[in-house]
């Protein structure tokens, strides 16, 4: 009997095997661990370093875009355009966004061994310490993980002068975390870039391996 395309594809779909998937493709949707089983764990751990990287320098990208936001100064600035209407909504939303950006950047900096990471979540966590009477008076807490909690209503009560002392052009804080981020996401996207070089490499014979096996052709 000649076996055709739809014989084929009748009998993956009874076996539940996807159709006209090839098995490269297959073991990497439904079986990602095998990838260790054949390569052993090296690659599985390059690939989950960069991914983790990818990650720290999109928040830490976030985190100085959310910083440098204050830094503008002249009449298109924030606080010159809150204070000719009156208006410091988008001031708030920005403290908010900031805090945001800044605890995700932390917590992924705690999760990597890298001693320079290590290094970068102390100055980041100092840049919050050395302004935490000021940070308080604003509403905002640090945790003792060195997250950042903030209480909006107590933000909102604070006189503007002493706002813009703090997050404004002028202030530390911000200024500090703005380089930080920045440096934190170069360093992040440099590793990113190492370890998908190590994974492409092993992820390139996966690939010989599993085409010279494909069923389907």
């Amino acid at each position: 009997m000649r076996v055709t395309d739809q014989i084929i594809n009748e009998t993956a779909r009874r076996a539940g095997v996807p159709v006209n998937m090839s098995l490269v493709d297959f073991l990497n949707k439904n079986h990602k661990d095998d990838f260790s089983d054949v390569f052993g764990a090296e690659a599985s751990t390059n690939l989950a370093k960069k991914n983790s990287y990818e990650k720290l320098e999109k928040t830490a990208e976030e985190l100085a875009r959310s910083a440098q936001a204050f830094m503008a100064e002249g009449q298109d600035s924030m606080f010159a355009k809150a204070k000719e209407s009156g208006d410091y909504g988008e001031v708030y939303s920005q403290v908010e966004k900031l805090l945001e950006s800044y605890n995700s950047t932390l917590k992924s900096l705690k999760s990597s061994s890298s001693a320079l990471d290590g290094y970068y979540r102390q100055m980041l966590t100092e840049a919050a310490s050395e302004n935490s009477e000021a940070l308080k008076t604003a509403g905002i807490a640090i945790g003792k993980d060195g997250t950042l909690s903030l209480d909006m209503e107590k933000l909102k009560e604070l006189d503007k002068e002493s706002l813009e002392n703090l997050f404004g052009p002028s202030g530390t804080f911000t200024e500090k975390v703005a380089f930080l981020g920045e440096r934190v996401a170069d360093n992040a996207g440099a590793n990113a870039l190492s370890f998908s070089s190590k994974y492409n490499a092993s992820g390139n014979s996966y690939a010989s391996f599993g085409n010279k096996y494909d069923i389907w052709g």
